[in-house]
């Protein structure tokens, strides 16, 4: 945790107090960036260009909140301003009702496997999937919110998160063939 006057003197402007901020949470916003990204060197782009922002906005930020949930924001939306601008994000509308696709049981998967291989498997997907699942399913935004921050219809949202977990799950279904 950061202390109160560190962050204030990091709204201020003080280099030591950014550095400090920077130690305490690069590693975790570069889990962030990894999980939307698909490789580490683009990881390192948007993390880099993230801690950029979060200095040129600082004077926006109050120091009496949480800097971690401010950081992981900026995180997220440079993230997903750098997919749009480098990647070839393909979503498409489905006119289907999600509510009346018929979901298979899902196999019974250990969570902690799931979790070791989740980041390799993400990235493994593409790219508007990756998009959709890390924005539901880890940073737990709405599918309306989704539709929103990418400019398409929540059917679209609710279709893209459908085939990640589809596509996932025959992943580390061929995964145990090969074991």
């Amino acid at each position: 945790m950061i202390a109160k006057e560190v962050l204030i003197k990091f709204v201020e402007g003080d280099k030591v107090a950014f550095d400090k901020i920077y130690a305490a949470y690069s590693s975790g916003m570069f889990g962030i960036c990894l999980r939307y990204t698909r490789c580490r060197d683009d990881a390192q782009d948007v993390l880099q260009d993230s801690f950029i922002k979060l200095y040129q906005t600082r004077e926006r930020f109050n120091p009496e909140l949480s800097i971690g949930a401010w950081i992981k924001t900026i995180t997220i939306r440079t993230a997903l301003n750098y997919i749009k601008d480098h990647y070839r994000l393909v979503l498409t509308d489905n006119d289907l009702k999600f509510d009346q696709l018929v979901i298979e049981e899902e196999s019974e998967i250990d969570n902690r496997e799931l979790k070791e291989r989740l980041l390799q498997l993400l990235q493994q997907l593409p790219d508007g999937y990756r998009t959709v699942f890390n924005l539901y399913t880890i940073d737990n935004l709405t599918h309306k919110e989704i539709a929103e921050h990418l400019n398409i219809s929540e059917g679209t949202s609710k279709s893209q998160y459908f085939k990640a977990k589809k596509m996932i799950q025959v992943l580390l279904e061929s995964e145990k063939v090969e074991r």
